[in-house]
């Protein structure tokens, strides 16, 4: 315990600091597991301690004893006023002060079952603040809500709401047309509730019994103002009093059994800060988004091994074509080579100087007289043997060409290459006769 205080705000956050320091040294020197923190701290508050428990009973059914009779007496106010003409005549002043339109009776039993109310919420207040754990502050909000409350109870009782609508409206601060005197105050009055609902529902997110209780009266006084605004909607106008009347005290009867039954939740169960539970419906959309993403991962996982399974499909096809088309490739090549080398001839050999052709083609000149004068033919020049021309058969024909031909063309275009070969060898054998 060295300045670990220095920053505390109030006096009940230093004291409670100091507590829950203590409480952990001597929890850590005792080295006791057996007893959780949450018995040690319902352990504090003993019957000779604390005298409010010798009030509210541990037994939740019997806190009955303390609202069932404010629902009873309401219901009789009711009923009072729906019978009152079978036992007292119409006019007279008992049948007024039984009605609840002119009767101040039920006005006066709502102010003080709202300054109850705020009672008991200045109670739960300083119940929180014996928590070990709240160094937020957060027990401070139900001083706000016991302000809210008591300040609820006067409107009630004394009409002031009424008061300031006049004002607004002689004062002209603000004009909202006919409905001006009901706004003037309706409006404060609902912000100021729904920020006391919201701070009872945060206190009370870890009772479920009191937030039932705080449900039930914010949805009776929400009515309550419907019924305000759309009264001329609804038929059975004579009664209308009545149903505004019976949803706005068992509004005020909720609010009284939830602040009752959170006390007891505070004396006998924990005082600490509730423990922030997500709610259902967040839970089941968290759910349904975990399962449609595992069902979109495993949707992306099938797609992807599907399409590698199609690439490799893909890609083992091309390869069989590649390896198809090197086979025939080098079937061409090779049978290309085969057959220049069958086509390619041997050197050339030199024909004879005088080549005597006995052919009926080629006849022997006779002798012509010497007295005859005939035209002199120059004779052949013959070239000699190493300057002879030589000429290769497959010098015009490139066996490259035959690449990329069928079987049947290549057959053909050989076919013709040796035709010219053997139309060029007579040719050659002629010019040498």
């Amino acid at each position: 315990m060295s300045t670990g205080f220095a920053g505390s705000r109030s006096m009940d956050e230093r004291r409670r600091r100091r507590l829950a320091s203590e409480s952990s040294e001597s929890l850590d020197d005792s080295n006791d597991d057996s007893t959780s923190q949450t018995i040690a701290r319902t352990n504090r508050f003993k019957a000779g301690q604390y005298p409010l428990r010798t009030i509210i009973f541990p037994k939740r059914w019997k806190l009955a004893l303390y609202y069932v009779p404010v629902f009873l007496c309401f219901s009789g106010l009711m009923a009072v006023d729906i019978y009152r003409s079978e036992f007292c005549q119409a006019g007279s002043t008992l049948s007024g002060y039984l009605s609840l339109e002119q009767s101040p009776l039920p006005v006066y039993l709502s102010g003080a079952l709202l300054l109850v109310s705020g009672q008991i919420a200045l109670l739960i207040a300083s119940l929180r603040t014996q928590s070990l754990h709240d160094f937020s502050g957060r027990y401070r909000l139900w001083k706000w809500v016991a302000g809210g409350l008591f300040l609820f109870a006067l409107c009630t009782t004394t009409r002031l709401h009424h008061v300031w609508a006049a004002s607004v409206i002689e004062l002209r601060l603000f004009d909202w047309g006919p409905h001006t005197q009901l706004l003037a105050w309706l409006v404060p009055g609902v912000v100021l509730g729904l920020g006391i609902s919201l701070m009872t529902y945060l206190e009370m997110r870890g009772d479920r019994a009191g937030l039932n209780f705080t449900i039930l009266a914010v949805a009776a006084y929400v009515a309550n103002l419907t019924f305000m605004f759309t009264g001329n909607l609804i038929p059975w106008e004579t009664q209308h009093y009545l149903i505004g009347a019976g949803l706005l005290y068992f509004a005020h009867w909720s609010l009284f059994a939830s602040l009752v039954l959170h006390m007891h939740h505070l004396l006998y169960r924990s005082i600490d800060l509730p423990e922030k539970v997500p709610s259902r419906l967040k839970k089941h959309i968290a759910g349904y988004l975990q399962r449609r993403g595992i069902k979109q991962k495993a949707r992306r996982v099938a797609k992807a091994i599907k399409k590698k399974e199609q690439l490799e499909l893909r890609l083992a096809k091309q390869q069989a074509v590649e390896a198809a088309i090197d086979a025939k490739t080098a079937v061409k090549t090779s049978k290309t080579v085969k057959a220049s080398a069958e086509l390619k001839p041997a050197a050339p050999v030199p024909a004879p100087a005088v080549k005597t052709i006995n052919s009926p083609k080629h006849k022997t000149p006779e002798p012509v007289a010497e007295n005859v004068s005939a035209p002199v033919q120059p004779a052949p020049k013959q070239q000699p043997k190493g300057a002879q021309k030589k000429i290769r058969v497959d010098s015009s024909h490139d066996p490259e060409q035959l690449k990329g031909l069928s079987k049947r063309e290549r057959r053909k275009l050989q076919k013709q290459w040796r035709e010219e070969e053997r139309l060029s060898g007579m040719q050659n054998e002629e010019d040498d006769a």
